[in-house]
């Protein structure tokens, strides 16, 4: 079973994440670890140290602990959740980080409600957290039900190295997928695609997950979106060092 961290707080794109997540716990056998990190609006207390600091902060910490349970049983969710969060006080990107450094985490799972300015997209990547982070990130933007999962790859992507990485996160299940590229200037690097999606079709074949179909999308990336629209999960590879 794989061993997701997930934010629990009381917004919006938590509440889509933890539905989904749990929504898909069986296809992606994961479990889920909420954290919750308290990030206080008075900073006075920062440069108190001792017995009045650790009030503080347990005081915050328990403030954080009831919200997230409130939040939990609010939900009646039918998934495997540890019944003990983590809750911290600090920063919640340096606490976020911390966490899945001190554990061996498979992934990491966000909500982040749609928005169409890609500019909030490309912050989010290039955040502390999200360069950093020694995990893959799911990051979910709506609650959808379709359980059709789409492997997407570039002209870049070493097809070992993403057979090795889909094999990983789909452990077991016999998972329903399609194997696509996207590459507007494929065929300009030299590449030819169906000779490509052929070449990762055959490593995952032989790792028993062989995709269902596949798909060239050689359009801009707001037609392909379009086509991306049939999936309940789309696994794609972000070059972190760009």
């Amino acid at each position: 079973m794989l061993k997701a961290l997930i934010p629990i707080e009381l917004n919006l794109g938590s509440n889509i994440a933890l539905r989904y997540a749990c929504q898909k716990a069986k296809l992606l056998d994961i479990g889920l670890q909420p954290i919750h990190v308290e990030e206080p609006d008075d900073k006075s207390h920062s440069a108190n140290s001792g017995w009045i600091r650790r009030t503080w902060e347990s005081g915050l910490e328990d403030a954080g602990r009831a919200e997230v349970q409130r939040i939990l049983d609010g939900e009646k969710l039918d998934c495997l959740i540890v019944p003990q969060p983590i809750v911290s006080v600090g920063d919640r990107e340096e606490e976020i980080l911390r966490e899945l450094q001190r554990v061996r985490y498979d992934i990491f799972v966000e909500g982040m409600v749609s928005n169409f300015n890609p500019t909030v997209f490309r912050n989010l990547l290039r955040s502390k957290l999200y360069k950093r982070m020694p995990c893959p990130a799911l990051i979910v933007k709506n609650l959808i039900t379709s359980n059709r999962v789409l492997l997407l790859a570039d002209a870049r992507v070493e097809p070992a190295w993403l057979a090795n990485q889909f094999q990983r996160m789909f452990p077991k299940s016999k998972v329903d997928f399609d194997l696509a590229l996207h590459d507007a200037d494929a065929r300009q690097r030299g590449v030819d695609p169906q000779e490509l999606l052929e070449n990762i079709g055959r490593l995952l074949e032989a790792k028993g997950a062989a995709p269902n179909q596949t798909l060239v999308l050689e359009e801009r990336p707001e037609d392909s979106g379009e086509e991306l629209g049939r999936y309940g999960l789309v696994a794609a590879v972000v070059d972190r060092r760009s």
